[in-house]
């Protein structure tokens, strides 16, 4: 029996949450520093994805402005992986995915400003019921892993900028040719930074 697409998107989701709880994991397992493990991630992908025809053509069909727009937030992109990377680096995996929480308060902060959308004050309360969570895991983390703590914090700022940039501007692009785009302008930014 086929499933229904709503029981295919609870499947897909609960897929995903499950693979980004392996990233922070993953990332403290493998010996690379932060800046070469994300840029051969995503040289990875843009590799993969630039092997697809579809791509090209929809790239093709994009205005330019466009392109440079997504492109810029390709950058913002990288430097969410960057310091996400960095943080469970400088601190754990445990820390890193905790300070992520962290974007729901900046995104209803940023995205009525950054993507035109309505101040929503239930999303900020919501952002704010978080706070108590966050501060429980890393309140009692040794100083040490305090700078890893910061750069946590400064990732999730990333996701609500990038996320809200995203968002403006969903409906512009094909999914697989605008992650193209964003990942090669961050494997690029990421080249030039090393």
């Amino acid at each position: 029996m086929p499933l229904s697409n709503h029981a295919r998107a609870r499947w897909q989701i609960h897929f995903c949450v499950l693979l980004w709880g392996f990233t922070a994991i993953l990332g403290k397992l493998i010996s690379l520093p932060a800046l070469p493990l994300v840029w051969w991630r995503m040289l990875i992908v843009v590799v993969a994805l630039a092997l697809l025809p579809r791509v090209w053509r929809t790239l093709r069909a994009m205005p330019p402005r466009l392109v440079l727009a997504y492109a810029g937030i390709g950058v913002l992109v990288a430097l969410h992986w960057l310091t996400f990377y960095g943080s469970i680096k400088l601190a754990n995996a445990s820390v890193a995915a905790t300070c992520i929480a962290l974007a729901t308060v900046f995104t209803a902060l940023l995205e009525p400003w950054l993507a035109g959308s309505r101040f929503a004050r239930s999303e900020l309360l919501l952002g704010i019921a978080v706070l108590p969570g966050v501060a429980l895991v890393v309140g009692g983390v040794p100083g040490d892993m305090r700078l890893g703590i910061a750069v946590g914090a400064l990732s999730a700022l990333f996701v609500a900028v990038f996320g809200s940039l995203n968002k403006r501007l969903v409906e512009h692009g094909d999914a697989l040719t605008v992650t193209a785009i964003e990942l090669g302008a961050g494997t690029l930014a990421l080249t030039l930074l090393a």
